[in-house]
């Protein structure tokens, strides 16, 4: 007697499954949020992608990640017991040192104080993504018309580089960086003054130099 036995619901296989699509989504809408120009000026020129606006593509991002979070535990649950041999030793097959953990922990720590340091290659990569943030800020949204020294700054000196203006003004660029980001502002030494205003949601460039003059 023949009879087709109906497949079992895998748990395993779903959980496999919505680790795979989460991450894909949530990279994908990631490397968008990475190239995507500041909320401000997102807003300001109606800026969007895939037909979606970058305040939705922050809402998928933040919803597929707590989606790969939850998935990812479930997935860690199903497959303990091949996460467990990770932890043994090769030839006793007990618990015992591995190096692949402590290449894994060194390869993390090393990403970690690279970003925080800005180091090569990783300021590479900031810098080029404030440099993409810049050149298309500048065509999208041109400085509001403004009188006097404002308009000058808006064009001109708007153009000047964070580190050309400490070295004029015999600042310390360190300190300046530090100086900045204890008042909320991220910005790198390559950084235009135009683009610190564009990415940090200021009308002027000269909002950032008030901040660098007051004590």
């Amino acid at each position: 007697m023949n009879s087709q036995t109906k497949p079992r619901f895998s748990w395993r296989a779903l959980t496999s499954l919505c680790v795979a699509l989460s991450f894909t989504v949530m990279v994908s809408s990631g490397i968008v949020l990475f190239l995507s120009p500041s909320m401000r000026l997102a807003r300001d020129t109606n800026w969007q992608m895939c037909g979606l606006n970058k305040s939705a593509w922050l809402d998928l991002h933040l919803v597929f990640s707590a989606l790969f979070l939850i998935v990812a535990v479930l997935h860690t649950f199903f497959n303990w017991r091949p996460l467990v041999t990770y932890l043994k030793n090769r030839a006793t097959q007990r618990p015992g040192f591995r190096w692949e953990w402590i290449v894994a922990l060194m390869l993390s720590v090393v990403v970690f104080v690279g970003v925080r340091r800005k180091a090569p290659p990783f300021s590479s990569l900031l810098d080029w993504r404030a440099t993409f943030h810049g050149s298309h800020s500048h065509g999208a949204m041109s400085p509001p018309a403004e009188t006097g020294g404002e308009s000058r700054q808006g064009g001109g000196f708007g153009q000047k580089t964070l580190a050309q203006y400490c070295a004029e003004q015999g600042l310390n660029l360190d300190t300046t960086l530090a100086r900045l980001q204890a008042s909320g502002i991220k910005a790198l030494g390559t950084d235009t003054f135009r683009q610190l205003a564009d990415k940090n949601g200021y009308d002027r460039p000269s909002e950032i130099t008030r901040l660098l003059q007051n004590p």
